[in-house]
């Protein structure tokens, strides 16, 4: 039995999308390392004397998922580690990350911290061709292998995702890339093609700046996960919105979707894969969308993906 831990990206964050990534990265790790015991730590908190502890104890650890790359380890890091933790967090593998934002390249201190955590010897995993970049500038053998929350979009379940409008859109907003011209237009224009609007908050600031847009009569879906999904599965409706995580499950649970770009996230996984996204500010491409009868065809970087997958096999 080998002893592992994963760095939880679902612990001490408010963003509910970190619990769909997680969702996933616990699926494939349970396929790909089915007889390893996994501890599970906070990434988005400092470390404690137990988690430390523990991190000692494994033979590598695992960050799975999210945007938690940064060029500024000591000033804008949603992974919160300092330089005393290099005596416990050693040999970590990535696994489909993402770089926080467009940045520099990374300061001294950020290139120090990264080269003494991560593995040298592991293969890492960046969910788009940016992060793979500004990994590859600090540790060798880095594969860019899309988001582990895509993995599992094989062509079969893309065929069978609706290509035809359905009357109820379920959408969602980012509070923190706040245009509110432009999504008020975007909410004006669903509304001026569906019958039915449903708002997921993914981040609970999201409510706040959807009230602030000033539109009313639609329906709000509860804030939690669990209740997100079984609305997806049970609901015939499109998704249409600002969260990539958000979109993704939609994709997962066979629905018609289009993200739209805010930030880096989305746009370039896009790039890559052929998920599908649009520019937020593009009414008539989203327009064109809504009424169109595209095909839904992910192109995984399935090379990749089996490279990562069996470094643990051998």
């Amino acid at each position: 039995m080998q002893i592992i831990t994963l760095f939880d990206t679902s612990v001490a964050t408010d963003n509910l999308g970190d619990q769909i990534i997680i969702d996933a990265v616990n699926e494939e790790l349970h396929e790909t390392l089915p007889d390893a015991y996994v501890f599970t730590v906070a990434s988005h908190d400092y470390l404690s004397h137990v988690s430390r502890r523990l991190l000692k104890k494994s033979a590598f650890a695992i960050v799975g998922g999210t945007n938690i790359m940064s060029s500024r380890m000591h000033r804008h890091a949603l992974w919160k580690l300092v330089p005393w933790d290099v005596g416990s967090v050693h040999d970590v593998i990535l696994m489909g990350v993402g770089w926080r934002n467009y940045m520099d390249p990374p300061d001294a201190y950020t290139r120090w911290l990264y080269r003494k955590v991560l593995s040298r010897q592991g293969i890492h995993s960046a969910r788009d061709g940016y992060t793979q970049k500004r990994i590859g500038e600090i540790v060798p053998n880095v594969v860019n292998t899309a988001c582990p929350t895509m993995w599992k979009l094989s062509p079969e379940r893309c065929a069978a995702i609706p290509r035809k409008k359905a009357d109820t859109v379920l959408f969602t907003l980012t509070y923190y890339r706040a245009n509110l011209e432009a999504d008020r237009a975007f909410v004006e224009l669903l509304r001026a093609n569906y019958n039915q609007l449903i708002f997921w908050p993914q981040q609970s600031d999201d409510m706040a700046y959807m009230e602030g847009i000033g539109l009313r009569g639609i329906k709000v879906a509860d804030p939690n996960v669990a209740y997100y999904t079984q609305t997806l599965k049970n609901e015939d409706l499109d998704f249409v919105g600002s969260r990539l995580h958000g979109g993704i499950r939609a994709l997962q649970c066979g629905k018609r979707s289009l993200i739209m770009a805010v930030d880096n996230r989305a746009a370039e996984i896009g790039k890559d894969t052929n998920l599908p996204v649009v520019d937020r500010a593009d009414l008539p491409a989203i327009e064109r969308w809504i009424h169109g009868d595209d095909a839904t065809e992910i192109h995984l970087p399935l090379d990749a993906i089996k490279q990562w997958r069996g470094q643990f096999r051998n």
